[in-house]
C-alpha cells in the first residue's frame, strides 16, 4: 500500500547570491518526480496525510518545471560555452563578456542559472574541488552570481562580491574591490553572472557601476555574463555614453550580445518547436487523468495564445492548472479549467487578439498533424 512517507515535498529556499547558496543550486542532485498513481482507486486509498503530501509534492513538482532545452536555449548555451572555453587569456588581456539581452519572460535569467550550474560542475569536474594558492589551499569557487539593484553604487557593487565569497563587508569601494580580486584569483573563479535588470545607467551611481565593470573585467580573470532587458536601449554597451561620445566607448567591442526569442508559430519550423516544447512539458506531467496529447495536442493553439509564445507565461499558466486540476479533482488539463487561472497581466492583455486570430486560421500553432505520444529526448530537461 502507499504510505505518505514515500512522498517527498521538496522546497529549495537556496540564495545564489551567496556562496553557500550556489553551490547548493549547483550541486543539488535532479528533483524527485512524484509517482503517477495511475488509478483513481490509488489516489482514494491514500490516507488524508499521505493525499495532502501528495498533492503537495506534485504542486513542488510543477512548480519547478525546465528549465526545458528548447532551440532558443540551446544557441545560448552553445555561445556561451564557446565564449567561455576560449576566454584563456592572460593576465594582461581582457576577456571578453557576454550579455544576455531579450525581453521579459523568456527565460534569459533561467537560461543563464541553467548554464553556470553546467559550467560550475564542469570545472570541478575536471580541476577539482580545490586549488593550491600560495602556502595555502582554497576552495574552488568556479562561478559567482550577483544581482543588481536599481540603487547599486561601485561600494555596494563591491560589497556583493565579498558578501557572496563571505569575505569581511568592512571598508570603502577600493578596499572591497581589491579583496575581491585576491579570493577571486585565489579560487580560481571563471565565471561572474551579473543580473543587471534593475541598473539604472541614466542615474550617475549606474552611470559610475557600468564603467566600474570595465575596471572588474582588467582585474578579474573571469568571463562576465551580463543579463538583462534592453541592455542596448539603455545605454549599458556604451558605458553611459551617448551621441558621438558613445563611439569611443570600449564596452561594445568587448561585450559579445546574445538573445532569446520569443517563440513563433508564423512558419512550419516555429510550430515544430512549438510542438516540441510541449510535448517535454507534457511527458513531466503528474496527473492521474492525462491523456496523450492532452496539451501537445489539444491546447496547443490555447496555450499559445495564452502565453503570447512566453516561457515563463506558459509555465506559469502549467503550474496554476496543474493545481486547479488536482485541488478540484479534475486532474487534467483542459480549455475550460485553464480559462479559470490568471497569469501576468502581459498575457492577458494580449489574449483576446491572439486568439481572434487563431481562430481565424492565421496563425495556425500545428505544423499540419495532430500530435503523437511524448517521447523521450524531444525536449530535455536542463
Amino acid at each position: 500500500m502507499t504510505s505518505a512517507a514515500q512522498f517527498t515535498v521538496e522546497e529549495r529556499d537556496w540564495n545564489p547570491s551567496v556562496k553557500s547558496g550556489w553551490f547548493a543550486m549547483a550541486e543539488a542532485p535532479p528533483r524527485a518526480r512524484p509517482p503517477l498513481l495511475l488509478a483513481a482507486e490509488e489516489v482514494a486509498a491514500l490516507p488524508p496525510d499521505g493525499r495532502r503530501r501528495y498533492d503537495q509534492a506534485r504542486a513542488a513538482w510543477h512548480a519547478n518545471l525546465g528549465p526545458i532545452r528548447t532551440p532558443q536555449v540551446d544557441a545560448v548555451f552553445e555561445a556561451l560555452e564557446e565564449i567561455c572555453g576560449s576566454n584563456l587569456q592572460d593576465g594582461d588581456k581582457v576577456r571578453p563578456a557576454a550579455v544576455l539581452d531579450a525581453l521579459p519572460g523568456l527565460g534569459k535569467t533561467t537560461a543563464a542559472l541553467a548554464f553556470g550550474r553546467w559550467f560550475h560542475r564542469e570545472q570541478i569536474d575536471q580541476h577539482g574541488p580545490q586549488v593550491k594558492a600560495g602556502d595555502g589551499t582554497w576552495q574552488r569557487i568556479p562561478v559567482a552570481y550577483l544581482g543588481l539593484t536599481s540603487h547599486t553604487t561601485m561600494r555596494s557593487l563591491n560589497a556583493m562580491l565579498c558578501r557572496f565569497y563571505g569575505l569581511p563587508e568592512r571598508g570603502n569601494a577600493d578596499v572591497l574591490a581589491h579583496r575581491a580580486a585576491e579570493c577571486v584569483a585565489c579560487c580560481k573563479t571563471r565565471l561572474v553572472i551579473v543580473d543587471v535588470h534593475f541598473l539604472d545607467i541614466s542615474r550617475r551611481d549606474g552611470r559610475e557601476v557600468a564603467n566600474h565593470f570595465k575596471w572588474l573585467a582588467n582585474v578579474f580573470p573571469v568571463t562576465f555574463l551580463f543579463v538583462g532587458v534592453g541592455l542596448r536601449a539603455r545605454g549599458l554597451l556604451d558605458g553611459g555614453l551617448s551621441g558621438a561620445d558613445a563611439t569611443f566607448s570600449q564596452t561594445a567591442r568587448r561585450w559579445n550580445v546574445l538573445t532569446i526569442d520569443p517563440f513563433e508559430i508564423r512558419t512550419q519550423a516555429g510550430q515544430r518547436t512549438w510542438r516540441k516544447l510541449l510535448l517535454g512539458i507534457e511527458r513531466e506531467l503528474v496527473l492521474t487523468g492525462a491523456w496523450r496529447g492532452m496539451i501537445a495536442g489539444d491546447l496547443t493553439e490555447y496555450l499559445f495564445a495564452r502565453s503570447t509564445g512566453h516561457f515563463a507565461s506558459l509555465l506559469s499558466l502549467i503550474s496554476r492548472g496543474c493545481y486547479r486540476a488536482v485541488k478540484t479533482g479534475a486532474e487534467s488539463l483542459t480549455a475550460s479549467l485553464l480559462d479559470q487561472v490568471r497569469i501576468d497581466q502581459a498575457a492577458e492583455d494580449a489574449r483576446g487578439q491572439l486568439q481572434a486570430a487563431i481562430g481565424t486560421g492565421q496563425p495556425a500553432a500545428r505544423p499540419g498533424t495532430r500530435a503523437s505520444a511524448p517521447t523521450a529526448g524531444e525536449a530535455v530537461a536542463v
